[in-house]
């Protein structure tokens, strides 16, 4: 009988789940919705994002060389972990909000009066009590996969679905905020938590609030600040390793603050806390600056860690620590040698290494070591994000460096040699075995930690298959050590072999596009002999040794085939020996390079570096040692400029002077000569542009004669001025309309030659090579200035359009609406945030992806994907009708355009071209009526449905549900 009676209450709970309808709006129905939602597909989606936050926990690498970020997510790496399993959450949540939706009024028994509770509950658009918790998880999966945006547009729903629960508007407003500092839109992160503070708080959610103001001042550098706010946050985090890193952050932020006492007590309490073993290591590390024992034990604390087996790994942080103390205590050479130890023994290949060698190369550069200090720099460069605040800092230095290399480098080399040629012979000696003795000490430590490391690489792959079981909290900090040493890039033996391999191949390079020619120009291939330079510049010419003779070899033979193989060998004395200058011949050769390297450092030091000082030195020393320089003339121009620079007048006068009596044919001596010289040096430009601006207004108005009387008189008054290449494109167009075509060739060739970085090269050497290849010009003037009429991807290379492609009037296909303008007119950023706020507050439905294309001087805005023409239609009228985002978009040009027709205007066509296409061709704004609400129907989430009262019955067991939750 009991049986029965189980199966008949089984049978009548699922044909009760089974009647039980969204579209319904009963108690009943309501509980059995929140049940479904809770234990079907929320729970799935549950489940997924606890497996993509447990994926970032155990993947997460924080930088512990700087203030770690409050959140884990922050980390470019971390945040692109996990991400199947957030998409899957989203899927789920999705679903769950569609299936189980309840939009409908409930309805509402006519001879009972509404209280003011009652109103309240009826006016909401949610009646699933239990919804709320996907859309919460639908946002914070989109927050933990780094789609700020989208996150941020959930909540902002939640904010206006449930607007009558103030405990879920307030989470939703602070997530909401949380999305904004992430993208560090500061100013409405805070007007958000203003509004947060008029309005009455719930006390429960303080910690979130403390935790995103504590985000915001972490990003803003207000390190005090943030203390209290990351203290409540730790209070009520969940998460184990998240809380752990917390009190890292504290400790960090108490240590920045001076605070020593609370810093040790932090970085105590992170150890205490069995963390993977990274954070440990570096918590008992840092301690070690919180210490008051003075500054010898915090090193003897240090160099212990060093000869600790477990801490190998981390050789370079713990030499950067030490380094750091050193150079606090003012020890220059120390602090050089720990930082020296930690790149030399570092075991990995990322930021960690960065940070020391950017140290090291600061160090160097302060110190005048720039050979050295090259080094650290390029190797540096590729272990930083561009997004760092320091990369450019070092692109910047690293590329001075690169060009001072070869000068530093023969003037390094060229002391040393002839250092040693003055000894004498028994100390040369000396010094030379000392050197080959280093040698080959370093070659011995070399291989024995390559046979060690070979050793433990075996082992640990010999435990790994015993024991592939076997689990412990470190494990993915040690997968992540060794496995980024996989990539190529991070392995320095291999990057240095390939850089071997490339200079024997290309010789070399610098880095820039094309970087495979030797003249970049599309006039490189016009005659034989520039084909044959180019040719011979690109190949390695091999160097043909002579024919071995047959027969017996003499005594003497035989004594300079071994000194040949001798000299090649660097643990030979001979190898060492045949470079010093010991002859009169071989000192003046030395004395070449060595001029030659001092007079390249001394132009880097002036121009590049504004080391005025050292190049003060380096030029007086040419000056003085080298009284014969073949380019005096260069010399004393140069100086007359430092010492302009440097403000120091009555010794720029002398040189001057100089130039003026022992070189008055020179260049330099004529400019400097005129009694307008500084006049021009202050005024010049803005007078020079002014008259570009009067002869280019001369040839657009026809006036050509003007055009080349004004290009002479540049042409003597400013020979260097900013805009010559354009006075000689300018000029030659004008000759061309006056029928001198061989001196519309010879200019062009001139801007090509001499400007190759000019923005018109490109342009003059196409014209000359039409020209060459037999091709007519078009009638009519070029008009240079009008960007808009510009036609776009006309490039040697590029995929030119035939002559009848012309765009298409095709309405149903993939439209984009696009906001052009000139390159570096407007702030971008400002940009995108406008036109994402607008989307996210005036689109709750539809999501639209935002993209930027950089063109020739013209970028664009892109929003991407309308189905048809009326789609994209619609979103303009609306955006172009919404009177804020009408004033903010003033003096862009917003347009609509197919996929197709997107496709020619990035390739041959210009702006004005569809411009004028579209007006032919489609309606203007206003000349369409349009549905306004059509853009933003879907069929994926609910659509918010009023419904009407109604004055039947209302069940009074409603009550036990009016306030919302169930669960």
């Amino acid at each position: 009988m009991r049986v029965y009676l189980k199966v008949i209450m089984t049978i009548t709970v699922l044909s009760v789940l089974m009647s039980c309808s969204s579209k319904k709006n009963t108690a009943m129905n309501r509980y059995i919705q929140a049940f479904k939602a809770r234990y079907n597909t929320y729970y799935n989606g549950h489940l997924a994002y606890k497996d993509g936050v447990l994926a970032q926990e155990e993947g997460n690498a924080d930088n512990f060389t700087e203030i770690i970020p409050l959140y884990m997510t922050s980390n470019i790496g971390t945040v692109k972990l996990g991400k199947s399993n957030y998409e899957r959450a989203v899927e789920k949540c999705q679903k769950t909000i569609k299936q189980h939706t309840i939009t409908k009024r409930p309805e509402w028994k006519s001879n009972r009066p509404k209280t003011k509770k009652d109103k309240i509950w009826l006016s909401q658009k949610e009646y699933n009590p239990f919804l709320y918790k996907a859309w919460f998880l639908l946002g914070e999966s989109q927050f933990n996969m780094g789609e700020y945006m989208e996150a941020a547009s959930t909540f902002a729903y939640m904010q206006r679905t449930y607007f009558s629960h103030p405990d879920i508007v307030a989470k939703a407003r602070m997530l909401e905020a949380k999305c904004y500092v992430e993208m560090e839109w500061f100013y409405d992160a805070e007007d958000i938590m203003l509004r947060a503070q008029r309005d009455s708080f719930p006390t429960s959610l303080n910690y979130l609030k403390s935790s995103v103001n504590a985000d915001m001042q972490l990003r803003k550098k207000m390190y005090a600040e943030a203390i209290p706010n990351v203290l409540s946050a730790s209070k009520k985090e969940k998460s184990t390793l998240q809380k752990t890193r917390m009190y890292f952050l504290l400790g960090q932020l108490y240590l920045k603050t001076e605070d020593k006492a609370n810093a040790y007590k932090y970085f105590s309490k992170v150890i205490k806390r069995n963390p993977p073993y990274e954070l440990e290591f570096n918590a008992r590390m840092q301690r070690t600056e919180c210490t008051t024992k003075g500054h010898a034990k915090q090193i003897k604390t240090l160099q212990a860690m060093a000869k600790n087996p477990k801490n190998k790994e981390y050789l370079d942080q713990v030499y950067y620590a030490i380094g750091n103390i050193y150079l606090s205590l003012g020890d220059t050479t120390r602090a050089i040698w720990s930082y020296s130890d930690g790149v030399e023994k570092s075991k990995r290949n990322g930021i960690e290494k960065g940070v020391v060698l950017l140290h090291l190369g600061r160090l160097y550069w302060e110190t005048e070591q720039f050979v050295k200090c090259q080094k650290c720099y390029a190797d540096a460069l590729g272990l930083f994000d561009k997004d760092k605040d320091e990369y450019k800092e070092i692109f910047d230095r690293s590329k001075i460096l690169d060009d001072l290399l070869p000068y530093a480098s023969a003037v390094e080399l060229q002391d040393s040699l002839q250092a040693l040629a003055k000894l004498d012979p028994e100390k040369r000696s000396k010094v030379i075995d000392n050197i080959i003795e280093e040698l080959k000490k370093k070659e011995k430590r070399e291989e024995l930690e390559k046979a060690y490391s070979s050793d433990n690489n075996s082992s640990k792959s010999s435990s790994g298959r015993n024991n592939s079981n076997n689990r412990t909290t470190n494990r993915n900090s040690n997968n992540r050590r060794t496995t980024s040493s996989v990539w190529y890039f991070y392995n320095a033996t291999s990057v240095e072999a390939g850089k071997k391999e490339f200079q024997n191949k290309w010789g070399k390079r610098e880095l820039a596009d094309d970087w495979r020619r030797n003249n970049k120009t599309v006039l490189s291939d016009f005659n034989d002999e520039e084909v044959a330079d180019t040719v011979s510049s690109d190949s390695v010419v091999e160097e043909k040794s002579e024919p071995t003779k047959k027969g017996k070899m003499t005594k003497e033979e035989k004594e300079q085939e071994k000194l040949e193989e001798y000299e090649k060998d660097p643990h030979r004395p001979e190898y060492y020996m045949k470079d010093i200058p010991l002859t009169d011949e071989q000192m003046e050769v030395s004395n070449a390079e060595l001029v030659d390297g001092l007079y390249g450092s001394a132009v880097v030091y002036k121009d590049q570096m504004e080391n005025f000082p050292l190049a003060e030195r380096t030029f007086n020393r040419i000056l003085k040692d080298f009284p014969e320089f073949e380019e005096k003339d260069e010399l004393y121009y140069n100086l007359f400029q430092l010492y302009s620079r440097m403000g120091e007048s009555d010794k720029a006068e002398i040189y001057r002077q100089k130039m003026l009596e022992e070189y008055p044919e020179n260049e330099h001596s004529k400019l400097i000569a005129d009694p307008q010289f500084l006049f021009k040096g202050i005024y010049g430009k803005h007078i020079e542009d002014s008259l570009y601006t009067d002869a280019y207004n001369a040839f657009v108005s026809g006036d050509f004669n003007t055009v080349i009387s004004g290009n002479e008189y540049a042409a003597k008054e400013y020979p260097n001025g900013d805009n010559r290449a354009r006075f000689l494109f300018i000029d030659a167009m004008s000759k061309l309309e006056l029928g001198d075509r061989e001196s519309f060739l010879t200019s062009m060739r001139e801007i090509v030659e001499k400007y190759p970085k000019s923005t018109v090269s490109e342009l003059a050497g196409l014209y000359v090579k039409g020209l060459k290849e037999g091709r007519l010009l078009a009638s009519g003037k070029f008009e240079m200035g009008s960007i808009w009429e510009r036609r776009r991807g006309l490039g040697e290379d590029s995929d030119s359009l035939s002559a009848d492609s012309t765009f298409s009037v095709e309405k149903n296909n993939d439209w984009v609406f696009a906001i052009a303008y000139e390159r570096d007119s407007i702030d971008e950023n400002q940009l995108l945030f406008e036109v994402a706020k607008y989307n996210f507050t005036n689109f709750t439905v539809r999501n639209f992806d935002i993209t930027f294309d950089k063109g020739d001087g013209i970028d664009m805005l892109q929003v991407r994907t309308f189905l048809n023409y009326d789609e994209a239609y619609i979103y303009l009228h609306r955006l172009m009708n919404n009177e804020e985002m009408a004033y903010k978009l003033e003096g862009l040009k917003c347009f609509i355009i197919s996929e197709d027709n997107l496709k020619l205007l990035m390739n041959g066509f210009s702006f004005a071209d569809y411009f004028q296409f579209y007006d032919d061709n489609f309606d203007r704004l206003g000349h369409l009526e349009v549905d306004e609400d059509a853009l933003d129907t879907t069929t994926d989430l609910p659509v918010d449905d009023e419904g009407a009262e109604s004055e039947d019955e209302y069940y009074e067991d409603e009550e036990g549900y009016e306030d919302g939750f169930i669960f």
